[in-house]
């Protein structure tokens, strides 16, 4: 009896292990599986050319303050109209410096946008950084022109929370009444988080939508 339970045993075992073998390579002669498409880091196929990345419009262009077409609108231009471009996102907008005076503004806050099917780009426009961290077309920045502490209340004894140096941006929600600035760490790029205040001396905005926060209270 033993010896017919064993004999069962070894059958199924083979049975299945055949099974196995069908399954894995059951794949007619002269066909092949399927072709895997490798991903790509941009979704726009930036130029990876000679020479210095540039955008020249062919038509009627509208440029924008920050990348995206809700943000406020720099300009309207006609075909001809060319610039060097010295940022990108990943979403596909050219930034540029306009070449106009911009005392108030640094960094980012100098570019002007356009979108990538809206120019035709030449260069080596691969090698141009792309941006981690760009404005929001809908807020205030607090874009300060050296330190600024950000307290924990609207007095300077106070614990100071932060402090934003030169480049480092965080989002305004209203005023005081006597002018300081609150600004949330949150919605900028210095990686923190939380709400605090900056006096009134330390405070450089950029943004359409600054003349129309509230005032605002502890």
């Amino acid at each position: 009896m033993k010896i017919k339970i064993l004999l069962f045993v070894s059958a199924l075992a083979i049975a299945l292990m055949a099974c196995n073998l069908n399954f894995n390579f059951n794949i007619p002669t002269g066909t092949s599986g399927p072709t895997l498409t490798p991903t790509s880091s941009s979704a726009f196929p930036w130029p990876d050319e000679a020479g210095t990345c540039t955008l020249t419009t062919t038509g009627s262009v509208t440029l924008y303050d920050r990348p995206s077409t809700e943000a406020q609108i720099f300009s309207e231009v006609g075909a001809g109209t060319s610039a060097v471009v010295i940022g990108r996102t990943a979403d596909g907008w050219v930034g540029f410096d306009p070449g106009v005076a911009q005392a108030a503004n640094i960094g980012v806050f100098r570019m002007r946008w356009a979108f990538f099917n809206d120019v035709s780009l030449t260069g080596n426009c691969v090698d141009v950084p792309e941006l981690t961290w760009v404005p929001a077309p809908d807020l205030c920045y607090l874009q300060p022109m050296a330190s600024a502490n950000v307290y924990t209340t609207t007095n300077t004894s106070s614990t100071i929370l932060a402090t934003l140096e030169l480049e480092q941006y965080a989002s305004i929600s209203g005023f005081t009444a006597d002018g300081w600035a609150q600004v949330d760490l949150g919605a900028g790029n210095t990686g923190l988080s939380g709400i605090g205040w900056v006096q009134p001396s330390d405070i450089n905005l950029n943004g359409g939508t600054c003349d129309e926060l509230p005032t605002v209270s502890l």
